[in-house]
């Protein structure tokens, strides 16, 4: 049965189009959307504000602007009322060398400034409103709980494969509103230049209900480096450290993948589109940081996502390296759900476990169809070619795709609870999983 609250969630998610208070209200400045050459620099955010590296007490704020601003500094109230508090921060002006002007707004080179600010001291589990002092413009994030708290209600969005451009996107994040969630997980391919109409600067104003919704935690994809520099000026630069691993002498793991955790549950992003066998760098890191996490006083288990998908019947079939690496591991630890995007469908697999740490089963989900629609009808190409495992995938389907997810505590243990919900709000899949108490 779903949860209660979730159902609530869900009824308001499709009332319609969130309000204008993430910005500030309705008189709040708005960037120009046509940024060309010769549109002067505005002192108003050029991308963002979003938040990342949320903890059980703060979180990090960015935006960039095109002018070094006066002050960075942001202004935080709880979200259900109170005092306002004032958190200061630091401006790095930075080179960018993307160049990509076929389409208005274009992505041009120049001088930015990224913006941060850090805010500290906040309650747990709690969600807040946060202002940009001097812009008007603002959002929402919510902290994370403390580790043994086990009976608050866990919320998170679910996106992937986004391209606000053909609006697809936009209609996903519009009816199926991610403020009624606490943190937004995107399993890659955040941006499409292989469309030929999207620009960065486009994703950013198109993305903003979703960046302003909520802390937002991304995987890498395979299109994050399709034009000169987009790699480095784009994702190494505005999304490194999401989780806030800033361990130096942690090498790629932080940005390309990292781990974080709230009220017992950790989350791994990995990237599928780094090496990621047996005996790799990436994989070692992952079987040190799942021992330590399951060291953890409440501990209760651990969600994986990552962009391309263990098992998939869609445009390619399972990649049978990543499936050596990443299957025992789901198998033999408490890993009930696995999330991945890069086919342009949804697919939903059961898997059986015996001797899975005592689960007993694992979901698989592949969750990629979060507005580019491309491939989006070969669902189903690579079914013939393992009839045996294809008995395995319960559900599937060619249709655009949010996902809400929920994790309560009952009496038989943890219950995720989420819901597939396509552009106009309708869910098209729902499923529980019970994960039994350690």
């Amino acid at each position: 049965m779903r949860n209660a609250s979730l159902g609530l969630a869900l009824a308001l998610a499709a009332c319609g189009t969130p309000d204008a208070s993430l910005d500030g209200g309705t008189d709040a400045p708005r960037r120009p959307r046509d940024a060309g050459a010769d549109v002067p620099p505005s002192d108003l955010p050029y991308k963002g504000p979003w938040v990342m590296q949320p903890t059980t007490t703060g979180a990090l704020v960015r935006w960039e602007s095109q002018l070094a601003p006066e002050a960075v500094s942001v202004t935080v109230t709880p979200e259900a009322g109170g005092a306002g508090m004032s958190f200061a921060g630091t401006s790095i002006e930075t080179e960018v060398r993307l160049d990509y002007r076929a389409f208005s707004p274009p992505d041009l080179p120049g001088t930015y400034y990224l913006n941060e600010v850090t805010l500290t001291g906040l309650s747990p589990a709690t969600c807040y409103l946060y202002a940009l002092d001097g812009y008007g413009e603002g959002g929402r994030f919510c902290t994370m709980h403390e580790p043994t708290d086990h009976t608050t209600p866990i919320s998170f969005y679910v996106l992937g494969d986004t391209s606000p451009a053909l609006m697809g996107t936009v209609r996903l994040i519009t009816v199926n509103d991610p403020r009624q969630t606490e943190f937004s997980l995107h399993v890659g391919d955040i941006q499409y230049y292989s469309t030929f109409v999207e620009t960065q600067q486009l994703w950013f104003e198109l993305m903003s209900p979703l960046l302003r919704a909520n802390a937002f935690l991304p995987c890498v994809g395979n299109h994050e480096d399709e034009e000169p520099f987009e790699w480095e000026d784009i994702y190494l630069r505005l999304f490194d450290h999401p989780g806030g691993e800033l361990d130096e002498n942690a090498g790629d793991s932080g940005t390309l993948y990292y781990h974080f955790e709230t009220g017992g549950v950790h989350f791994f992003s990995l990237s599928s589109e780094h090496p990621l066998e047996i005996g790799s760098v990436q994989h070692d890191w992952l079987l040190a940081e799942l021992a330590a996490a399951e060291a953890e006083p409440g501990y209760r288990f651990t969600i994986l996502y990552l962009h391309r998908p263990i098992y998939s019947y869609g445009d390619y079939g399972p990649r049978a390296d990543q499936v050596m690496a990443i299957e025992p591991v789901v198998r033999d630890h408490r890993i009930p759900l696995v999330l991945a995007g890069h086919m342009h469908g949804y697919e939903r697999f059961e898997i059986d476990y015996p001797s899975a740490a005592g689960l007993g089963r694992a979901t698989y989900v592949t969750t990629g169809a979060g507005g580019f629609s491309g491939t989006m009808a070969s669902v189903n190409e690579g079914l013939p070619d393992d009839p045996a495992l294809a008995a395995l995938r319960v559900a599937s389907g060619a249709f655009f795709q949010a996902m809400q997810v929920e994790i309560t505590s009952g009496p038989d243990g943890d219950v995720l609870t989420a819901v597939a919900l396509d552009d106009v709000g309708a869910v098209r899949d729902s499923f529980d999983v019970l994960v039994p108490p350690r």
